[in-house]
Order: structure tokens, then sequence, then C-alpha cells
């Protein structure tokens, strides 16, 4: 079985003209990525394949002056380039480098190329959940395969990338190689697409140079010494001639309206008997873009949701959040349904409510002691009522979003019914402001119950911000509540607390905890939590068991899988591709994908900067019509795999490359087919 190396170079690339040929240490770029390839093991020989255009010649004259096999093709269609040039050499099996990995290493080729013989794979790569540095990634394939791809790919990102259709038309064995050590927490970048790309390599060469070969362990203890260096070419979007090859395939225009009759049917339905049309005012039929929306789902597995009419959508919304594993997971359906054969809400005590307060007094760094809710409301209600008993004061500071109890919907201009006694107890403080923070602690001396806040959301908090919460806290006698609804268990096991490293007294977890089965909790110091002995937080189904079976089973896939970094993986694909395509359009940063990758929010903006429902309504009607259900945020669950996202960002590709067109237009607001989204109010 012979494998070939084939090393794909040209000098056109426009962010760095005739980089490939550029010099570092003394020699061009594409020298050292075919003397390192050379120097793998399992390679039996090496390719450069270029494109025939004459700006390449002189790409064939280095390659002829070193010894060099080169291969010229086809300059769009580099599928039919690689395939022609594995045809060329004889080859069994084909590994594909690009020529802007200066700092490819053979050692990983080697362990690729083993881990796919042994494999029996079609298609193996180290870069599917980039476990490595981006530069470093080999991905290797039968002949057999890139055949069967060179035949039967049709979209023009599958000619130009040449492995898109292998990886996702699920005709293939597809595997991931994962680096033994997994450095995807890192995010280094060791390829060049821009000059501080560049900067970086030329400063790993100069400051290894003593080293006549070095590999990856060598460059880590570098950036381990001066962990500086990889701040120059940090926050750099990886694979952006990707998605410039998915703006310029996609077609433009307004997509054809889906059928809604079932669902305008039940909507007049419901109209009749429920206030509103639904239970939550987010699942609301006007906060879609009426005539072109669905109002009622009938089903969801994994990422994917069906409406009462049939139409399938890759789901952004996830229930609103809590489904981290996706719709109707198999582990966790099970688990609830044994425990339903069981019975699932009791007249005393069960032992599964032990089990699992033990299990999060194990994860989150503040529980000591836990008691069980069913909502999120029921948990921020419940540890505002403890706090007040525990201080023996009344007043509470909010900042963030915290469900729909008087005390805080009091601040929000949905405080009807509320008492102008409860909204005269709270106070809110812009997120990131100490000082307005420390403000409201002087204006109240000694009154403060507690500070109730969001630990972030789709703003990373500035160094030292929730630190100085933490201490004005305890500098003034008050208890610091995270809220977590959101940021628990997405933004990791042990929540947000864990991530940043500052513990508060008291916090509240629920949505992710049970994939959609309806729990909540509040966790927190041993004696403060003993207050809930004595006030009432007392309910019929706060123990029922049935959702912390369901919970149970989600910690087990969290705690013992890698779920969450593949959550987060495909999360800054989707992220970086939505921005990516929006530069594409003209249309950045206009419209925007800001915060966590597990769970990020699309900004829309109009051509002034300001929020804009319209730029907004306009974008979810195009994208509904194709089949992506979202609000405004991107809640990501372990179901949205790599092939969602890649039918996603071709989606959004297509609605980039409309709007560009429709925002230009005099009056934009005549290709909006329905009423626009009516805003509730600004939550965060």
């Amino acid at each position: 079985m012979k494998t070939i190396a084939i090393i794909q170079a040209r000098l056109g690339s426009t962010r760095l003209p005739g980089k490939v040929l550029l010099d570092i240490a003394g020699h061009t770029m594409l020298w050292h990525v075919v003397n390192r390839v050379r120097r793998a093991k399992e390679i039996n020989e090496v390719v450069v394949a270029t494109s025939a255009l004459a700006q390449d010649d002189a790409i064939e004259t280095f390659c002829r002056q070193e010894g060099i096999a080169v291969y010229r093709g086809s300059e769009g269609d580099v599928l039919d380039r690689f395939y022609r040039a594995a045809l060329a050499f004889h080859a069994d099996r084909v590994v594909r480098i690009t020529a802007d990995c200066p700092l490819i290493d053979p050692s990983v080729i080697d362990d690729v190329v083993v881990f796919f013989r042994e494999s029996g794979a079609d298609y193996v790569s180290n870069a599917i959940r980039p476990t490595y540095p981006d530069g470093l990634d080999a991905e290797v394939f039968t002949f057999a395969a890139l055949e069967t791809a060179w035949r039967e790919a049709k979209k023009d990102s599958e000619r130009e990338h040449v492995t898109p259709y292998v990886r996702l038309s699920g005709k293939f064995r597809v595997l991931n190689y994962e680096n033994p050590k997994d450095l995807s927490e890192k995010k280094y970048r060791w390829t060049v697409d821009e000059p501080r790309d560049l900067e970086f390599i030329r400063l790993v060469y100069q400051k290894l140079s003593n080293q006549s070969t070095f590999l990856l362990d060598d460059v880590l203890t570098l950036l381990e010494v001066d962990p500086t260096m990889a701040k120059l070419n940090a926050n750099t979007i990886a694979n952006e001639g990707y998605y410039s090859s998915l703006y310029r395939q996609a077609p433009a225009g307004a997509a054809p309206k889906l059928k809604h009759t079932e669902s305008h049917n039940w909507l007049q339905r419901s109209l009749k008997v429920i206030p509103g049309g639904a239970q939550t005012f987010s699942k609301a039929y006007y906060q879609y873009v009426q005539e072109v929306s669905p109002a009622f789902l009938r089903r969801g597995k994994g990422c994917r949701v069906w409406d009462v009419d049939g139409n399938e959508y890759i789901d952004y919304v996830q229930g609103l959040l809590p489904n981290i594993l996706g719709y109707a997971h198999n582990e966790v359906n099970a688990a609830v349904s044994a425990q339903i054969a069981e019975g699932h809400s009791f007249s005393l005590a069960h032992p599964l409510e032990v089990q699992l307060a033990e299990r999060l007094c194990k994860i989150i760094p503040c529980a000591e002691k836990v008691r069980f809710g069913k909502n999120g409301s029921d948990a921020t209600a419940g540890a505002v009522r403890a706090a007040r008993a525990f201080t023996g004061r009344e007043r509470l500071v909010a900042c963030g979003y915290h469900g729909w109890q008087d005390w805080y919907v009091g601040t929000t201009p949905r405080n009807g019914g509320v008492p102008q006694a409860v909204k005269d107890l709270i106070d809110t403080f812009p997120y990131n402001d100490l000082a307005a923070l420390e403000k409201l602690f002087a204006t109240h001396p000694g009154k403060i119950a507690a500070v109730i806040m969001e630990p972030t959301n789709f703003v990373e908090p500035a160094p030292g911000f929730l630190a100085g919460v933490r201490k004005l806290t305890e500098k003034h006698g008050a208890l610091l509540i995270f809220d977590e609804i959101c940021t628990g268990f997405h933004f990791g096991l042990g929540g947000a607390q864990k991530l940043y490293g500052v513990t508060p007294d008291l916090a509240c977890f629920g949505k992710a905890m049970g994939n959609g089965f309806p729990i909540s909790c509040i966790v927190g110091r041993a004696d403060i939590m003993k207050v809930f002995e004595d006030i009432f937080f007392s309910f019929t189904f706060a123990g029922e068991v049935s959702a912390m079976a369901a919970s149970l089973k989600v910690l087990d896939v969290l705690e013992k899988t890698d779920a969450l970094q593949r959550i987060e993986d495909n999360g800054s694909i989707l992220k970086d591709g939505f921005n990516a395509l929006a530069k594409c359009a003209g249309l950045f940063p206009r419209f925007e994908c800001v915060g966590h990758p597990r769970w990020s929010l699309i900004k829309f903006r109009d051509a002034k900067g300001a929020d804009s429902f319209f730029e907004r309504s306009l974008f979810q009607q195009e994208a509904t019509k194709r089949g992506v259900l979202h609000l405004v945020t991107h809640n990501l669950s372990l179901a949205h795999d790599r092939v969602a996202v890649e039918e996603t960002l071709e989606v959004y590709a297509s609605v980039f490359k409309t709007l560009a067109k429709w925002l230009s237009d005099p009056d934009p607001s005549v290709h909006l087919e329905g009423k626009a989204i009516q805003p509730l109010f600004k939550v965060r």
C-alpha cells in the first residue's frame, strides 16, 4: 500500500500573496513543509500539487531545483488536482497537507496514518475536533474515497477544499484522531494566512534555531516559557478561505415560503383559550416573523425539530437552552422511563434526591447543601428569600435576568401587578461596573441583603470585576448570589464560578441540568442553606424524581465524555463562520456573533449601529424559510454536530448574500414578508 503526502500550494493567497515562497530562517515556507513531511516514516513519497496558472510557475521551478515531485492541475477545482496527482503517482492512501503549515510535525503525521491504517476508516483527520494547534492538520483517506468524491462532489466548496464531501456526505467512515494531550483550550494558531502569522512562525524558528529539528513539544515548551508569543496571532478566524467559498457558491434571493397551514390553525385555536397563545413569552408566535414562521412544533430529535406541518429545522433555541444534549436523548429518556415505571412523585423523600445533591456538592465550588425546584424562578426566588432571612435585610441589587418573580420583574417594563413597595426594594447596576455597585452600597448602608447576578452571559467579565463584586458584598455584609440558570453546565460542570474562580455564597442552577426535564436547584454555604429549614420553600413537585433521574444521567454524560468540549468546538466553528460570512457580505459588525461558543448571541444592528428588530426580523425570516430556527442566540447542544453546523453555515451564506443586496435598497422593508418580531424587554 503506497502512502503519498500531497502538499497543496499556490501563490495566489488573497491575504498574504506568495506566502509559500516567503523566507523563514533562510528557506522558503514550502521548503520547510516538504522537509518536515519527508521525515514522516509512514510516508512513501511527497508531491507538491500546484495550479497550472502562470503565476505558479515559480512553485514548479522551486520544486525542480530542490528535487521535489510536483503535479500541476486545476486552480479552482483542487479536488480534481488532488485526484489526478494521486492517480499519477499511484497512491493507495493520500495524506493531505497544506503548504502554509511550516510547523507540521512528522511524528503527528505518523500517528494519524497509523491510526488510519489500524481503524479501517475511509478518512481520518486530527482536525475534526481540533485537539492539536491549528497548523498541525493532517488528513488521511483512501484513494477510493478520493475517487468517489471526485465523481460525486458538486458544490464549489467541496471541489475547492478537497475533503468536505468525504467528511460530511455520510457515505464514508470518518474518524477523528485526538492528541493524547488535548490542546483545544489553548486555541494555538500555527498556520500562516496573515502577516502576523508569519511573524509568529519566524519568531519560533529564530528562538529554536539552535535545534536542527524541533517538534510539537519543543514549540509548546517555548510558549510555556514565553506565553506572549502566542498572542501575536491570537483571535484570528480559522478557515476563512472555506467560509469565503461557502459565500461565493451561495444562491441569493428570497427563499420560498414554507407551508404553515396546520401551524396557523393551531395558533387560532390556542388564542381562544390561552392568553398570548403560549406558556412562555419567548416561545410566543410574535417572537418570530409571522406568516413565514411556525407557531407550533410537533417533535424533536437531537438538534432538529419538525413543526405541525412537517417542516424540518435545525433548532438553535433548544427549548430556551435546557437541551444541552439535544432533544429526546436516548440515555436520558431511558433513565427517566425506568424511574417513571417505579413512580416519580412520592409521599416521602427519595434516595435520588440525596444522590443528586451529593453529586452537585462535589461538582459546584460553592455547594455544601442543595434544595431542588422546578423552574429557574423557583431557585432565584428561594435564594433571595434565604438571603433576606439570613441577613435580616430587605433590599436587593440585581444584574442580569432572574425570572418572573415580583422582586425582579418590578425592574422591567412588564411590571404590571407588582406592588410599588416591592419595586422600591430592588436596584440594578450595569455589568462590569463596580463603581455603580459601590455607589448603591453607599446609598443604602447596612440595608442590602444580597447582590444577585449572572456571573457572565454574552460579555466576558472585565479583569477583577467578579472578584471585586465578591469583595464588596463581603465588606458590606451582603450575600453574593450567582444566577447560573443559563451558565450552569453550559460553561462547565462547576459553572461560571469555577471557570472564573470566584465563589459566591449561593448559586442557582437549572435549564441544562435536566436536558429539558423540569428541575432547578439552589446550592450554597451550609450555614446559609440551614435557613431553608425555617423559611417557606416547599412545594409538591420539588421532590419529583423523574427529572432527578434525567439530571443524574446528564451529569454522567458531561463528566465521563468530552461532550462539553465538542459543544464548544462546534460552537466556535458556528460563531467564526457567522462572522466570516458577515464580513464576506460587507455586513460585519452590523451583524455579529458574540459571547461564549456554547451560548452565543447574534447582534443585529442598523446602519447607524443601533440594535435593530428590523434587521433581526429580516435575517430570521430568511433563515427560517431555509430550515434554521433561532431567536437571537445559538443555544448549542451536543447534538449540533459538524454536519448540522456546516448545513447552518450554508444557510447563513445565502441569507447574508441576500441581505447584502436588500439592505442597500431604498426601502428594505418591502422584503419583509410578515409582521416583524415584537420586542419584549431588554433582559441583559
